[in-house]
């Protein structure tokens, strides 16, 4: 890759993340189970220190557009976060190592792994241009857009939606909320396995837009093998209206506005993925999907409240290590092996950062998101 276009796609991806974590508010916050900054922090290094490698062993069994162009289905893992968190934790843990050498941007360092981090920033690149169905990478160069299906894929879908009403939709609407509630909780406060993509546009002037769910059936996360299971490893809603805005971000979230846009709908279907299938979920099954992830949510906080405050941190390393098994499983490498590797590694690093970081104060790159007026991931210095 050369230079100027290492250096223009870390630009383009930092002051994207700027903005989009500014309007939220992303660099202040705060929880009582979890300390946020301190485990992204711990995971963002892990990656850091071990995704390049791991990238470069995906590649000899499968291209990033090959998996770009897998990722375009509904309830899809991985999904738009993924790849994000495989650039952010990258620039992050490296910008954090030059904010730690007392440095300015443009001067040179001699920690800097150039091939490893063109390897990243070109396979982001090429996986972000064959996930989307328009000529840019982010969401934020396309107005808040965020297109990734096929015209059939689209039809399809169309052909599966039912009625709107309101009694309908609100019982979707409950399954949904108790969804992202488990969803939350099992990735500790970060928003991993909630997804949102569209808008399509249709024919008659109104819009197709999804809301998804994934990681439902996860056991890979030490703590996620709850004695209840939720009944299916992803849901996808998808929803027809006219007269609404939808609004989607790189890390994978969407907005919907007006927020209660019941009134806007013309329809609605539940669907879920299995095994690269798409089916029609019925309704009489979401009683029981609603109540398998209130139960299971339950569990996950009963055993997050007891996590110390070193785990609280610690548990940013299988956290972090759930982002990249994905695109091996995407691949077809579900060996056991690749995802026992990519939790070591990311373990090794939680043993060594975990005490360096408990009891000290947020590493600075957090005040650094908030604050600085240039640029949040520096250039390779010329």
């Amino acid at each position: 890759m050369q230079r100027e276009r290492l250096n223009e796609l870390i630009h383009l991806f930092g002051e994207l993340q700027k903005r989009e974590m500014r309007a939220e508010r992303r660099d202040v916050m705060k929880a009582i189970l979890f300390d946020l900054p301190r485990r992204s922090s711990l995971g963002w290094h892990a990656l850091y220190e071990h995704e390049a490698g791991f990238l470069r062993e995906l590649s000899e069994h499968a291209s990033p557009e090959e998996l770009g162009q897998r990722m375009r289905f509904p309830g899809s893992r991985p999904y738009a976060l993924q790849p994000f968190i495989v650039v952010c934790s990258y620039l992050g843990a490296r910008q954090q190592e030059l904010l730690d050498a007392g440095l300015s941007p443009g001067d040179a360092w001699d920690g800097e792994r150039v091939e490893d981090l063109e390897l990243v920033m070109d396979w982001w690149a090429r996986l972000q241009g064959a996930l989307r169905s328009d000529d840019v990478l982010l969401p934020g160069q396309a107005g808040g857009t965020s297109p990734i299906l096929d015209d059939a894929t689209i039809a399809d879908v169309v052909t599966r939606l039912g009625p709107a009403d309101e009694e309908r939709h609100a019982v979707v609407r409950r399954m949904a909320a108790t969804l992202e509630l488990y969803s939350f909780l099992l990735h500790g406060e970060q928003r991993d396995g909630i997804t949102g993509h569209g808008p399509y546009s249709l024919e008659d002037g109104s819009v197709l837009f999804f809301k998804e769910f994934n990681d439902l059936r996860n056991d890979y996360l030490p703590w996620a093998r709850t004695e209840t299971r939720n009944v299916l490893d992803n849901v996808v809603v998808a929803h027809r209206a006219r007269d609404v805005r939808v609004h989607c971000d790189m890390f994978g979230s969407m907005n919907v506005a007006p927020p209660e846009f019941g009134p806007q709908l013309e329809g609605l279907a539940v669907l879920s993925n299995a095994d690269g299938v798409l089916r029609t979920v019925d309704d009489a099954e979401l009683p029981a999907i609603q109540e398998a992830a209130s139960d299971a949510q339950q569990e996950l906080f009963l055993r997050a409240v007891e996590w110390d405050d070193a785990y609280k941190i610690a548990y940013g390393a299988p956290l972090f290590a759930n982002h990249l098994k994905p695109f091996f499983d995407l691949a077809g490498l579900t060996d056991a092996s690749y995802g026992e590797r990519i939790m070591q590694a990311c373990e090794a690093t939680a043993q060594r950062m975990t005490p360096e970081l408990l009891g000290r104060p947020v590493p600075s790159m957090w005040s650094h998101f908030g604050s600085t007026e240039g640029a949040l991931f520096w250039p390779v210095a010329a």
